[in-house]
């Protein structure tokens, strides 16, 4: 009997994967093996669930059992990973020892908590799984002053979403939303049509401790923020913990093929660094998966990203945005009309980069950037 294809985790990543393979070979078992519940559901629309009032079984597409007798898969949820026996090739979860022809860590990251003090700082909620969808849910019902730790994409979605119900502060150690990923001009259209959102930039939060049934939060400035509930979106960091024996940087090294320094090891996903690379967005790990399906398949196939769009799901200002758009060494050009507006970035004289915000769509301009 062939070993089996064995999957550390159950997102958008091992999933994917999961399909692509068993598309291609319908009798290597596969084995995935989950922390959380194992259920498929849309991670980005984590972060727009409160607007549109979504519960987490509502956001659920499929159940593990589903999921794994629609594509012939033994799925494993609640599923603690203990150890790896490379040489061996064997993993051992939960105390049962589990063989593998091929293994596959698409245990993606762990979302990024800044050092505070305080005795509510383990009540801080993030928001990267439906488990914490749940918990995150749960307190926004108890009351209506959030405090979002975070201007990046996730922090911009936030405040975008919960703004329509709930009184909202962003604090941000940065100068402006989205500083790192769009020209000031497009912070600014963002910033002017979120009108209920209380903005702390180039501050931090020191300090969170509970006052009875809510809670007192001290920035660096001094100030002192009352919350109904704190929500943290100030980045995600690759898990490492499986990654001992394993070459790895700010993820776990790949090559083009997403092989590890482990033969028969591969990485996938948030958790996966490439070409020194870290991409946690939906279609680089799609093509991924779809690359390394084949690879598993007996065809090995190198991931080639292309040039890849990313989209702030902010309905009320939409933004998209491709290539090179932060960093000093670019110069900008902008194309602003009644509609919205187009910023390019130019470097040497060649297109870089866009973004496109308002009613501007900026897609056309894909095939015109530079290669990377």
């Amino acid at each position: 009997m062939r070993k089996p294809l064995v999957i550390i985790g159950s997102g958008h990543a091992g999933y994917s994967l999961a399909r692509a393979f068993r598309q291609r070979d319908a009798r290597t078992p596969v084995i995935v093996l989950s922390r959380d519940g194992g259920e498929l559901y849309p991670k980005p629309q984590l972060s727009h669930g409160f607007s549109r009032s979504l519960s987490a079984e509502a956001l659920t597409q499929t159940d593990a059992p589903g999921m794994a007798s629609e594509w012939k898969l033994m799925v494993r949820p609640r599923t603690r990973v203990e150890d790896i026996d490379f040489g061996s090739r064997i993993v051992i979860a939960d105390g049962a020892r589990i063989p593998y022809g091929d293994l596959v860590l698409a245990v993606g990251a762990e979302p990024f908590v800044p050092p505070m003090q305080g005795n509510a700082v383990g009540e801080v909620l993030t928001l990267n799984d439906l488990d914490q969808y749940r918990r995150y849910r749960e307190r926004l019902d108890r009351g209506d002053r959030v405090v979002v730790i975070g201007g990046g994409l996730i922090g911009a979605e936030l405040a975008h979403d919960l703004s329509e119900g709930k009184r909202v502060t962003l604090v941000d150690v940065g100068d402006r939303l989205l500083e790192r990923l769009v020209p000031e001009v497009v912070s600014l259209g963002l910033q002017d049509r979120l009108p209920g959102v209380a903005w702390r930039f180039g501050n931090r939060v020191e300090r969170i401790d509970r006052v009875g049934a809510a809670y007192r939060v001290e920035l660096a400035d001094g100030e002192a923020l009352e919350a109904d509930a704190v929500v943290c979106a100030a980045g995600l960091r690759p898990r490492l913990e499986l990654a001992a024996g394993l070459e790895t940087g700010r993820g776990i090294l790949v090559d083009a093929c997403l092989r590890t320094s482990q033969p028969h090891v591969f990485a996938l996903g948030d958790c996966a660094e490439i070409d020194g690379r870290v991409l946690p967005f939906l279609q680089p790990i799609s093509l991924s998966a779809q690359a390394l399906a084949h690879t598993l398949a007996g065809e090995p196939t190198p991931v080639r990203f292309g040039r890849m769009p990313v989209a702030v799901k902010t309905p009320r200002y939409p933004i998209q945005l491709a290539g090179a758009t932060h960093g000093e060494d670019l110069a900008w050009t902008l194309d602003e009309n009644s509609d919205g507006l187009i910023a390019r970035s130019w470097r040497d004289g060649r297109l870089a980069g866009f973004v496109a915000a308002g009613g501007r769509n900026g897609m056309a301009l894909l095939s015109e950037l530079e290669d990377d």
